[in-house]
């Protein structure tokens, strides 16, 4: 079987969670089939939609340059038929039997029209909400949840795309004139009123977000199954009209060879400190600066937390990793490193007493939860979203409510004058789903499309 993986961004270019599981699927999948990846880059050094081949650990690669520096009106952000022609060229020239996408945020929904029109079994795995969420993750500028979200919602978070006229080119020279004044506050304020100035009526605006609704839902016809891996992304989907019938809750797959020779976690010695650790990318809505903040003072007798990852982008939080280092500084607890490579997860996971994903939004089902009970790591987190699907209160891990510090604090310290407490967090590593067990489930699916 061929099978092509479409995503907007993968190894070793990015890191990130989903990146990561696709890399450890296609490298799977390959042992049985023919796998290649498609994704999208930004290079300003390149020319618009140019697409380039290379290869990536055995596997035929497709990249093709977009950087949204020709866009002009909103459409075009969601929906570019110059991009969804060069991955149909690409489709033509390898003709996939199965077209997996991931993330279409950059590489255009109509790529997924342009893969079922030439026959090709289609399969969605979702990974957040961009689809009904342009922003991916139903949180707001000010960072508060949008759990019910209507397009007046949406018209508030969008207003820079939706009403700065020239493109893309002209946000970022604006953005750029506006953040270099002393205050960031005001720069965004400045912003955000040069974005709506051009627009002078809301309901054409409200009518550019009810056309992107309608086309994603239009565009979903195209798609043979759609994945989620927690019942919860399930739900919402389906809560916005997406077909129950056609998504398969499969939770995502894991490389378990990568565990069988690094040692477990060791257990906490008599007397030291508990060991905290935080793995992932640092942006507000995955409440890094909460989890600073709840073991900021703490002795580091007590307790000592290793934060481990990078910074991405995140409008509106361009100066989020300063604060979050400035908050750090004076903290001998507290140790910020750098990037890893998830051959690097087992060792650092090895000598960490629990695992803390203070997310503000609502998870899907993320790989580090899955990744320390590998490791035999309980794990903190927020009550809500997927995350209450993996996190079981009491048992694996311990849960507070979302954004409580105190809350979160509270726990920390139980633990750590406590050991009887962590000793009674058991963690079963079977509740993880092998790579092999996923990608056969998959098999599965994509031959009942085939079929």
């Amino acid at each position: 079987m061929r099978i092509l993986h479409a995503l907007n961004s993968f190894p070793p270019r990015s890191r990130a969670g989903s990146e990561n599981y696709v890399e450890a699927l296609a490298l799977e999948q390959k042992k049985r089939h023919d796998v290649s990846i498609l994704y999208r880059e930004d290079d300003l050094d390149r020319l618009e939609y140019e697409a380039r081949s290379e290869e990536w650990r055995g596997m035929p690669v497709h990249v093709v340059n977009r950087t949204f520096r020709d866009v002009q009106d909103f459409r075009e952000t969601y929906a570019s038929a110059p991009l969804a022609e060069a991955v149909r060229a690409r489709l033509e020239a390898w003709r996939p039997h199965v077209v997996h996408f991931h993330h279409v945020s950059c590489l255009s929904t109509t790529s997924i029209e342009a893969a079922h029109d030439l026959g090709i079994a289609v399969v969605f795995t979702l990974h957040d909400y961009w689809l009904t969420c342009p922003r991916g993750q139903r949180v707001r500028r000010d960072l508060s949840l949008c759990e019910k979200p209507t397009e007046v919602d949406c018209v508030d978070c969008m207003a820079a795309q939706l009403r700065i006229r020239g493109g893309y080119a002209r946000t970022r020279e604006l953005w750029q004139r506006t953040k270099r004044l002393p205050k960031a506050r005001l720069a965004r304020s400045i912003y955000q009123r040069i974005a709506s100035r051009p627009f002078q009526d809301e309901q054409a605006a409200i009518e550019q977000i009810r056309a992107r609704t309608a086309h994603v839902h239009s565009v979903a016809k195209s798609v043979g199954r759609f994945v989620s891996p927690s019942r919860w992304l399930r739900d919402a989907f389906v809560a916005d009209g997406f077909p129950a019938d056609r998504i398969r809750v499969l939770d995502n797959g894991y490389d378990r060879s990568a565990w069988q020779d690094a040692a477990v976690r060791r257990p906490r010695p008599s007397g030291s400190p508990l060991r905290l650790a935080y793995l992932g990318t640092w942006i507000p809505t995955k409440g890094v600066d909460i989890l600073i903040e709840a073991v900021r003072d703490l002795g580091a007798d007590e307790v000592t937390l290793d934060v481990h990852g990078f910074a991405v982008p995140y409008e509106g939080a361009e100066d989020y990793e300063s604060r979050l280092r400035d908050r750090a500084a004076d903290q001998p607890q507290i140790r910020l490193h750098g990037r890893y490579d998830p051959g690097d997860v087992p060792g650092l996971l090895a000598n960490t007493d629990v695992l803390v994903v203070p997310s503000t939004w609502y998870e899907n089902s993320p790989l580090t939860v899955h990744e320390a009970f590998l490791s035999g790591v309980p794990v903190i987190a927020s009550d809500h979203g997927g995350l209450r699907e993996f996190v079981r209160h009491g048992e694996n891990g311990l849960t507070f409510p979302p954004g409580d510090v105190a809350a979160l604090r509270a726990l920390i310290l139980d633990l750590s004058r406590d050991p009887s407490k962590l000793d009674g967090l058991r963690v079963d590593t079977r509740d993880v789903m092998s790579i092999d067990d996923h990608a056969a489930a998959l098999d599965s699916i994509y031959q009942e499309l085939l079929e």
